[in-house]
């Protein structure tokens, strides 16, 4: 942690587990989140939790020195909030847009067994044809079953763009932090 040396002078942290420099160990991890920005463009991908692993195991290495615990706090809620988008996007656009409960739930599931059987993007599609599909079978209402898998359309779109904002800001943040 920081301190204060007898004189006033802030002493500089001590590396917990590796003798580098403040600005090498930045910028290596710093170029370790990176790629983690893009990949909370495809749905589903754990992009946050990684950006989030890489700034503990950080603050574990620099001792939370230069990543203090309030700093550490900040990087945690930005990672919540990306779980809460992440999950709910599609689901909450397809119920404002008139879905049934059970739509919703199918529409989860057919986010669940797209990402995994067409990764990375298979997710979206699949939230979009299992809404629609129950609200055809549900309703039988092809206007209302359209509307609604637009609806889980737009939110899952809208997500994706939150999602790219909080990677963003944490990767900022991060560095903003980290100096």
């Amino acid at each position: 942690m920081k301190g204060r040396t007898a004189s006033g002078a802030v002493s500089e942290p001590v590396g917990v587990l590796l003798p580098m420099s403040h600005i090498t160990l930045t910028i290596l991890f710093s170029l370790l989140l990176l790629p983690a920005v893009f990949l909370a463009l495809i749905p589903m991908m754990p992009a946050m939790s990684y950006m989030f692993a890489v700034a503990l195991l950080y603050g574990l290495i620099d001792g939370f020195g230069h990543l203090a615990f309030s700093e550490f706090t900040v990087l945690a809620v930005i990672f919540c909030l990306s779980l809460l988008v992440d999950y709910s996007a599609g689901i909450l656009g397809a119920k404002y847009a008139g879905a049934s409960k059970q739509s919703i739930i199918w529409g989860f599931v057919g986010l669940i067994i797209g990402s995994v059987l067409f990764p990375p993007f298979g997710g979206i599609p699949g939230l979009f044809i299992a809404v629609f599909l129950a609200e055809i079978l549900l309703n039988k209402n092809k206007v209302a079953a359209w509307k609604a898998a637009t609806g889980s359309l737009l939110g899952a779109i809208t997500g994706l763009a939150l999602n790219l904002f909080l990677a963003l800001a944490f990767f900022v943040l991060f560095i903003v932090f980290s100096v």
